[in-house]
């Protein structure tokens, strides 16, 4: 399961509707929505279900109540790359997304029409070079050399991740693990992103949140998801805002301006980014021992 469709899908209809980052976060699909009976229906029918984010894995468990020995976190198997380019040969900005993926529009149309103007204010010479596939058509519109926007299209190697200093990573609604953030941790290349973007890749958050009450005691889903995300979120925060590849809390235009200029612009901090999101991929996804616990789990 690389994300929960219906969780995904309930997110966009709140964050269309007006809803914030944070609001649309807690928004639960409805009970009688198809997508959902039809995911809950795949996983009963199943031996077992390869989760990719911890996150959904341990809300199957709270909420639908899905047998444990059912479920089995499966995130993305990574290695670092083995010579990243040094810090002082990156420059500009970089996104990258499948553009038939509705986040990643949204995303792009975002960063281009409400952050970008505000970010190349404040770094006249900046680029902000966007990457992905299938971005023929509306995409092109995004593509203002003047503005320093550049619609770059399909990525053939993602080696091409070791020229930028940063990586934009601007998710208003989302669901699941974001593979742009690993593989740019792979590449040695720090990540601003939103709390959606970063949703789920902290080692807090492997389980379900500690200190979260029994889960019968809630009946409205609307308020088990807040609570629960609320308390993922405390718990995300707990000695992880300085232990990640980059900078994530921004929920709000202003908020994810001031968080890319500042990481363009800093030097020591720049090297710790890249070596925490090192660091994550070592703990969080592994290959090796990713693969070790799948192949015990199938015998």
């Amino acid at each position: 399961m690389q994300d929960m469709h219906c969780l995904r899908k309930a997110r966009q209809a709140a964050t269309q509707s007006g809803a914030s980052i944070l609001e649309a976060m807690t928004v639960p699909p409805a009970a009688t929505d198809p997508e959902l009976q039809r995911e809950l229906a795949s996983i009963h029918r199943s031996d077992l279900t390869l989760v990719c984010s911890p996150l959904e894995l341990s809300l199957l468990q709270s909420r639908y109540c899905i047998p444990s020995n059912k479920l089995c976190n499966a995130p993305f198997f990574t290695e670092a790359h083995s010579d990243p380019q040094h810090e002082s040969r990156r420059t500009h900005f970089m996104t990258i997304g499948n553009w038939k993926h509705p986040p990643n529009r949204d995303g792009v149309q975002w960063l281009c029409q409400s952050l970008w103007p505000a970010i190349r204010r404040q770094l006249p010479h900046a680029e902000l070079h966007i990457y992905g596939a299938h971005m023929s058509g509306a995409a092109q519109q995004h593509h203002k050399p003047a503005a320093g926007v550049y619609v770059k299209g399909f990525a053939a190697s993602l080696d091409i991740m070791q020229q930028y200093r940063v990586c934009l990573a601007p998710l208003r609604y989302g669901a699941g693990l974001k593979g742009k953030i690993i593989d740019s941790w792979a590449h040695g290349l720090p990540v601003c992103t939103t709390p959606i973007g970063a949703e789920g890749m902290f080692p807090a958050t492997s389980q379900t949140p500690e200190g979260f009450p029994d889960t019968q005691t809630y009946r409205s889903p609307g308020s088990f998801l807040q609570l629960w995300f609320e308390a993922a979120a405390h718990q995300q925060l707990q000695g992880q805002y300085e232990t990640w590849g980059g900078l994530w809390t921004s929920d709000n235009a202003d908020a994810f301006v001031q968080d890319a200029v500042r990481m363009y612009r800093a030097e020591e901090d720049w090297h710790t980014w890249q070596q925490r999101g090192f660091e994550l991929l070592r703990k969080l996804y592994n290959k090796e021992a990713r693969l070790r616990i799948v192949k015990v789990i199938f015998g």
